[in-house]
C-alpha cells in the first residue's frame, strides 16, 4: 500500500515581514514547481530525499518542521507503523519559494490518504502551520494558505486566505539569485530593528498598505501601478538591510530593461527575486541579460 500527494510552490508579490505583524499580502502559487510526497511500509523510519537519504528522526534539524508532522499524523493514526517517505520533485530550498511549507503540506495529506483518518481541511492547514512555526521561528500562515490554494492569494493572519481569481494580464519573472535566505534570521532582523529603529514600525505599516493598494491596482489590471509598488516595496525591504548586492545588480538590469517593477521576494538575505513585466517577451529579454548572474528564472502569466 502506498499513497502520494502533490503540492507546489509559491512566490510573495507584496507584504512579507509586514504579513507577521498583522497586515495584508498578496501571494501566488506557481504550479510548475512542486514536491511529490510518497509514504510506503518500510522496515524502519526512512527519509529519502535529493538532499538527505537515511533514518527519518535522524535527519538534520531542518527538516524539524516535518519530523513533527509525522510524529503528529502516526500519534493520529495510533500506529506505530514504519514507513518510508520519499520526496521527488525539486523546489530550491531556503530560496522564498516556500519548500518548507509544501512538503509540510504534502506529508501531512499523503499520511492522512495512508492512515484514512479523514481529517479536516482545518486540521490538516493547522498541522501545517505549526511545522512552519517550527521551521521559521515565526510564521504569518501565509506560505501554507498559498502552497494550498490553486489561485492568488490575498491574505492577513486575522481573516485568513482569500482567492482572488482576476488575471492581471502581465508577465511575471522569478529569477533564484543562488544565494540562501533563512527566513529565521531575517525576521528577526526585522524584529530588531522594530524594537531599536522608530521609522521601521512606519515602514512596516507601509508595506502593508502597498499590498492593500497593489490588489486594487490588480482587480483594476494596472499593471504599471503594481509595478511602481513593487518598486517602492523594494526600497523599504532594502533599508531593512534585506538586499544583497547580487539582488541590486538584478534590479538593476531589470528595470533598464524595460521590467515595470522588481522586487525580492520572501524574507531576503538573498533567496528569489521577481520582475514585473509587460509581456512575455520582455520576461524573456531580462531573464537572458540576467543569466550569468541568476542560477535559475521561471516565467509565470498572470
Amino acid at each position: 500500500m502506498k499513497s502520494s500527494f502533490l503540492a507546489h510552490g509559491k512566490v510573495i508579490l507584496i507584504g512579507e515581514h509586514s504579513v507577521v505583524y498583522g497586515y495584508d499580502a498578496l501571494a501566488l502559487p506557481i504550479k510548475s514547481l512542486h514536491i511529490k510526497t510518497t509514504v510506503e511500509p518500510a522496515e524502519q523510519m526512512w527519509m529519502d530525499t535529493a538532499h538527505y537519504q537515511g533514518p527519518f528522526f535522524m535527519s538534520p534539524s531542518e527538516y524539524d518542521g516535518l519530523k513533527y508532522v509525522v510524529k503528529t499524523m502516526l500519534t493520529k493514526a495510533a500506529s506505530n507503523e514504519t514507513l518510508k517517505i520519499t520526496y521527488t520533485g525539486e523546489i530550491p530550498i531556503e530560496r522564498g519559494l516556500g519548500s518548507s511549507a509544501t512538503v509540510a503540506l504534502s506529508t501531512t495529506r499523503a499520511m492522512n490518504a495512508y492512515f484514512k483518518l479523514k481529517l479536516t481541511e482545518k486540521e490538516i492547514m493547522e498541522i501545517t502551520n505549526h511545522a512552519e512555526m517550527i521551521n521559521h521561528g515565526k510564521a504569518s500562515g501565509l506560505d501554507a494558505a498559498t502552497v494550498n490554494s490553486d489561485y492568488l492569494v490575498f491574505f492577513n493572519q486575522k481573516d485568513g486566505p482569500k482567492s482572488l481569481k482576476v488575471k492581471l494580464d502581465a508577465t511575471l519573472l522569478i529569477m533564484d539569485t543562488g544565494e540562501l535566505g533563512s527566513t529565521k534570521k531575517a525576521v528577526s532582523q526585522v524584529q530588531d530593528l522594530i524594537v531599536n529603529v522608530p521609522v521601521v514600525k512606519e515602514n512596516i505599516k507601509e508595506l502593508g498598505k502597498l499590498a492593500d493598494e497593489t490588489k486594487s491596482a490588480w482587480l483594476k489590471k494596472d499593471a504599471e501601478k503594481v509595478g511602481s509598488y513593487f518598486n517602492r516595496a523594494q526600497e523599504i525591504l532594502h533599508s531593512f538591510s534585506l538586499s544583497t548586492a547580487k539582488i541590486d545588480h538584478l534590479q538593476k538590469i531589470a528595470l533598464a530593461n524595460g521590467a515595470l517593477g522588481f522586487k525580492l521576494s520572501g524574507s531576503g538575505l538573498g533567496g528569489i527575486v521577481i520582475a514585473l513585466c509587460q509581456n512575455h517577451e520582455d520576461a524573456v529579454k531580462i531573464a537572458d541579460k540576467c543569466q550569468k548572474i541568476a542560477t535559475n528564472s521561471w516565467i509565470e502569466e498572470i
